[in-house]
């Protein structure tokens, strides 16, 4: 197991970036291998970001979005840059489906400390997926039968090709175009 290291602030910053994709593991992952993290934003360029912050009462993500002009992504980029020139980093959580500029996004992190987080069973991300939508993210981390959603889950064809749609964007970001990466699975982590 390697110890990952990243403390995220005001220019003391080494990983500013998680990429992954939903249902990788990608939450246990920042709260156990990236603890140190000061400026979190969370999944920052998620188009429902106000809404999340807003229901889990993140002081900063709330102060963050008075200081936007809108929640758009444009405006979630000029913050990024604006703040970056004054000095002030902060660490995202990134699904690429979830950004359609990804040119600025190589070079805004290319020097950037990068974790990569993926999946090899994508079987099991898909069904762990496809259950989240069908029961409205009620309980994103159900721990035993206890706290499973009793409800009947009906998947169409029109949910797999999404999910196809949406795995194929979060799997195609070239990550060769940052220079400092770290790749991990979820199913080789200590869980």
């Amino acid at each position: 197991m390697v110890a990952l290291i990243g403390v995220t602030g005001k220019r003391s910053m080494d990983t500013k970036l998680l990429v992954a994709s939903p249902r990788s593991g990608s939450t246990w992952f920042v709260y156990s291998y990236i603890t140190q993290r000061q400026n979190d934003l969370g999944e920052f360029f998620n188009k429902d970001w106000s809404y999340w912050i807003q229901r889990g009462n993140n002081n900063l993500s709330k102060d963050i979005l008075a200081k936007l002009e809108n929640d758009t992504l444009a405006d979630k980029i000029k913050f990024l840059e604006t703040e970056r020139q004054q000095g002030n980093e902060y660490f995202c959580k990134l699904f690429p489906s979830q950004i359609n500029n990804w040119e600025w996004l190589y070079s805004f992190y290319k020097d950037s400390k990068v974790y990569y987080l993926q999946r090899h069973n994508k079987w099991q991300q898909f069904l762990s997926y496809m259950y989240q939508s069908k029961t409205s993210w009620q309980n994103p981390n159900p721990r035993d039968s206890k706290t499973i959603v009793s409800k009947k889950v009906i998947c169409t064809k029109e949910d797999v090709n999404n999910w196809i749609d949406m795995n194929t964007r979060d799997t195609s970001l070239d990550m060769t175009r940052f220079n400092n990466v770290e790749y991990y699975f979820y199913e080789d982590l200590d869980l």
